[in-house]
């Protein structure tokens, strides 16, 4: 449960406020739930230990012997006495399940294993594997399984080493499959035929055919949630929306200067709101130099820590799901530092592999995996803290963007700028799906793709360009294209509900996604293609000009006909890059080097009293922002587990005897303007 209150002035009854003390006492006791997802997930965990179980001396054949000796690889071999067969050679592979959220359901697991080659070639037999689940680790025992069950097996032909094994057991209880297990899954692999074949381990300087474990999972109705996660424009898809909504809109705004440094400190990133907290990169002056720093939405200093320990903070900060904080850090932009988002404590460090150099702020997916261009290639990450390079995709010139997943998070696209291509990754192992050729090469400033409904929304260039492409996510066929014969007239477009909105020549318009036609929008003009665009759930369009001399903040409404906006004229130095950002309470965050603003409402179109939930309903809208310049009544309903919910009264907020908060929902109530 999460309760806050700002510029709460109402006088409650003694009974609420006994019930809101309660309440909040619980959220002093039970924490922040973290934010969850409750369609399929595919969590891809690679082993922490693979190794062959071996015969003794003098068991099997020379041949056998030295064509098992490798350790870079595993073995499954077995021999026959008469009836009796002897599992000579046999695999044991060891995963945590750290990275499935607690409470997960489990949908199905699958265990890829690769072939590498086989002893006897002219063998006309398939190799039947089997997986056997151990119920604790092995610790150099060895494991007779001639008495076990198979809970899965797979027909394996000398031919098969262009893909991969699955062994997929039966999935019980999956409700407690991962509980169960007490966060481990052990197995033993071995056959029953007189063969031998050799597979890949993670030592086998062959990512893509590691072993790997594929846990597919939703998450339980009570512990959905809607609400992404920071990323570098919102989401892992980059569609620059916030997926709430409300029953009303600002009529205007007001400019309140959240943070400004003094002297020759400066600000070093776009802000990032996580957990209702802005964090930030921040340069100092004096001797420990390089900072991160969190403060409140009004601005009080939360946290603050030295990052010299780190370097320089060149990419980030972004998060997690858990609100862990990410930064890729030194002056090369080799090192990935996790912090701890209470006190910015570096929790885990990880140097790039092959001295790799990031080129574009990190993604990170649902399940922690970490996706990171680097000069070397693009590098896909296990979630921390074991952070293993699962796969990696090299070219001959290896120049990569933002990388974007789609919503089940399979797919991996990135923007090849050295041959001016869209790329489709496989997320499991990092094979590719498909590439399309869109023109525009680049050595920075690289095309960050937006993803939504099956559908992928690119500029050719990073700010503003020349050309806006609607593309199918599965195969890279071009839907529609907007192209113009003047540079960088269209801007970065920003994905609603089911439409896609770009400025082109000053003008905002709108494509359907679904087959790009065109769709009516308010009638505004002038506007200028290097802003930065964020709009909310209702497809309220909030455009940031960051030209000098016109630094503004515009609000375009559906079928407005005048659009509220706020002069930005003291900040000094350009607004810049992506900081522009909307929080569930309406806020909005901008600012540059020298200044970080809030633009908060001063008005609404809901002038009158109101009582929520709408039409005597029987529960509460989640992620939803209710809102009006009245007073807003809170009848006597429940706010369920599952719902997050904001309150926003110019008169004050009233909770009517019965109205309850159950344990882990999310409340911020505000009054006033």
């Amino acid at each position: 449960m999460k309760i806050s209150f700002i510029n709460f002035r109402r006088i409650l009854s003694a009974g609420v406020q006994a019930s809101l003390i309660m309440m909040i006492v619980l959220l002093a006791t039970s924490g922040v739930v973290a934010q969850y997802y409750n369609d399929t997930r595919t969590a891809v965990i690679l082993p922490n230990k693979t190794e062959t179980q071996r015969p003794v001396d003098g068991a099997v054949s020379t041949d056998t012997k030295t064509f098992c000796s490798d350790d870079n690889y595993f073995y499954i071999s077995s021999s026959t006495a008469g009836r009796k067969v002897n599992h000579d050679y046999s695999a044991y592979l060891q995963f945590s399940l750290a990275s499935i959220p607690e409470g997960a359901i489990i949908d199905t697991v699958d265990l890829l294993i690769y072939l590498k080659n086989v002893k006897n070639t002219s063998s006309v037999f398939e190799q039947g594997v089997n997986l056997y689940e151990l119920s604790a680790a092995r610790n150099n025992q060895v494991i007779n399984i001639a008495d076990a069950s198979s809970i899965a097996l797979s027909l394996v032909a000398k031919t098969d080493t262009a893909q991969a094994i699955h062994l997929r057991p039966d999935i019980t209880n999956a409700a407690t499959w991962v509980s169960e297990r007490k966060g481990n899954f052990y197995c033993m692999l071995a056959a029953e035929e007189a063969e031998t074949y050799r597979y890949y381990t993670e030592r086998s300087n062959y990512m893509s055919r590691q072993p790997k474990l594929l846990v597919s999972y939703h998450m339980p109705f009570s512990q959905v949630r809607k609400k992404s996660w920071p990323q570098y424009k919102y989401d892992a898809q980059h569609t620059a929306m916030l997926g709430w909504q409300s029953n009303a809109i600002a009529t205007g705004f007001k400019l309140n200067n959240v943070f400004s440094p003094v002297d020759a400190n400066y600000i070093k990133s776009d802000p990032l709101l996580n957990d209702d907290k802005l964090v930030m990169a921040y340069q100092a002056s004096g001797s420990t130099w390089s900072r991160l720093r969190t403060l409140s939405q009004q601005g009080n200093l939360l946290a603050e820590t030295t990052t010299d320990v780190i370097g320089l903070v060149k990419y980030g900060p972004i998060a997690d799901r858990k609100s862990n904080i990410y930064c890729i850090g030194g002056s090369t932009g080799g090192t990935l530092n996790v912090l701890n988002p209470d006190n910015l404590q570096v929790m885990f460090t990880k140097q790039l592999e092959n001295n790799a150099q990031a080129t574009a702020p990190p993604v990170i997916g649902f399940d922690g995996c970490i996706y990171v261009s680097t000069d070397k290639g693009f590098y896909a990450y296990t979630p921390q803290p074991e952070c293993k390079l699962k796969w990696s995709y090299t070219l001959v010139t290896n120049r990569f963007g933002t990388a974007a997943l789609n919503e089940a998070e399979q797919i991996v696209y990135v923007y090849d700028g050295a041959n001016g291509k869209i790329v489709a990754l496989n997320s499991a192992d990092g094979s590719l799906k498909w590439d399309a050729n869109i023109g525009g090469t680049f050595t920075t400033d690289i095309p960050v793709p937006s993803v939504k409904n099956d559908r992928l929304c690119v500029t050719n260039n990073q700010r503003k360009g020349n050309r806006f492409y609607i593309m199918n996510a599965n195969n890279g066929r071009i839907i529609d294209s907007v192209t113009t014969g003047i540079d960088n007239i269209i801007s970065q477009p920003v994905i609603g509900t089911d439409k896609v909105f770009i400025i082109n020549n000053g003008r905002l318009e709108a494509y359907a996604l679904s087959d790009g036609t065109k769709q009516s929008t308010a009638a505004i003009t002038g506007l200028n293609p290097a802003s930065a665009l964020v709009m909310d759930a209702n497809d309220n369009v909030y455009v940031l000009n960051t030209e000098a001399g016109k630094q503004s903040l515009t609000m375009v409404a559906p079928g407005a006909t005048t659009f509220p906006a706020i002069p930005i004229s003291d900040a000094s130095g350009y607004l810049t890059g992506n900081r522009l950002i909307i929080a569930p309470n309406g806020s909005l965050f901008t600012g540059n080097d020298n200044h970080l603003y809030s633009i908060l409402p001063t008005g609404f179109n809901v002038k009158n009293d109101i009582t929520i939930p709408f039409d005597n309903a029987s529960d509460f809208k989640s992620e939803y922002l209710y809102r009006s310049e009245g007073m807003i009544r809170v009848s006597g309903k429940t706010l369920m587990t599952n719902q997050n919910v904001v309150i926003h009264a110019g008169k004050g907020i009233g909770f009517q005897p019965g109205f309850r908060v159950q344990a882990e929902a999310t409340l911020s109530c505000r009054s006033g303007f």
